[in-house]
């Protein structure tokens, strides 16, 4: 059974960076400079009404405290949030990936061997309060929840106006990218709850002089199956890399809004291909 995803893309979105693709969510900063998400790793798992979301960014900007701002469409508790391992995405894109196989014919009337039953190995399975004069509530802010994961301080927030949450940030010492409101707006006027991540960069991990952000996950129940990821064109520096991973039982997921392109598998190459496969 196929089943649609919707990427949440608007077209003012797409005119700016056309067939861009994005960061769920954008990164807010505390600190003078610019921050900027240039690929994402995703994987999605829905069963039924339940949706597992896990997330891995990479970005480039100043290592000073900063945080990330993700729409979610519910208010998330600290149970349902945690950091994973790395090394998981490394493992779900080896899997993933494509792969060179190879068969040799079989004589059909040659007798088949017989074998003694035996036991085979098996494989491994691979805050602050505001200082301006606007408090959160005249501003129609509420802060719904407040917990610490990881090096992640976690705020969920609701907003009644795009405007006030704009201010919101900017009160909250967030230099946010100029022009956010009419990015947030959508959101606000649909009721998502906005996931709020300050780093604590004292526990983060640095990787070749970048800041190496443990993975999000994070689960809730919603009828609607969409990935969300207009926020992030905030962020871009032109095309990003987005690349998701749909696991479901018994189901297939193609976008609904974007077009989808189908990659060749199962061909004949040549036997020179095993030598340069990830060339080709």
């Amino acid at each position: 059974m196929r089943t649609m995803l919707t990427l949440c893309a608007a077209a003012i979105a797409l005119s700016a960076a056309p067939a861009a693709d994005a960061f769920c969510g954008f990164y807010v900063s505390g600190a003078d400079g610019q921050l900027f998400a240039d690929a994402t790793q995703v994987v999605m798992m829905r069963k039924g009404t339940r949706t597992v979301l896990s997330m891995q960014n990479s970005y480039q900007g100043p290592p000073e405290n900063f945080a990330m701002v993700v729409p979610v469409p519910v208010v998330l508790q600290e149970s349902e949030v945690k950091t994973l391992p790395h090394g998981l995405f490394a493992k779900v894109d080896k899997l993933a990936a494509p792969r060179l196989v190879e068969y040799w014919e079989q004589d059909p009337c040659r007798p088949q061997p017989q074998y003694s039953d035996m036991a085979m190995p098996s494989a491994a399975m691979p805050r602050r309060r505001a200082k301006g004069k606007e408090s959160a509530k005249d501003l129609g802010v509420t802060v719904e929840a407040k917990f610490e994961v990881g090096e992640y301080q976690i705020v969920i927030l609701s907003a009644k106006d795009s405007t006030g949450l704009d201010t919101w940030l900017r009160q909250e010492k967030y230099k946010i990218p100029a022009g956010a409101e009419p990015y947030l707006k959508p959101y606000v006027d649909s009721g998502s709850k906005f996931f709020v991540a300050k780093v604590n960069i004292k526990k983060v991990k640095f990787e070749n002089g970048r800041v190496k952000l443990s993975p999000l996950r994070f689960h809730y129940d919603s009828k609607e199956f969409s990935l969300p990821i207009r926020l992030g064109l905030m962020n871009s520096q032109g095309t990003q890399d987005l690349i998701v991973h749909i696991l479901s039982p018994g189901q297939r997921y193609e976008v609904a809004n974007r077009k989808n392109v189908t990659i060749p598998t199962n061909i004949n190459v040549a036997d020179a291909t095993r030598k340069r496969f990830g060339e080709f």
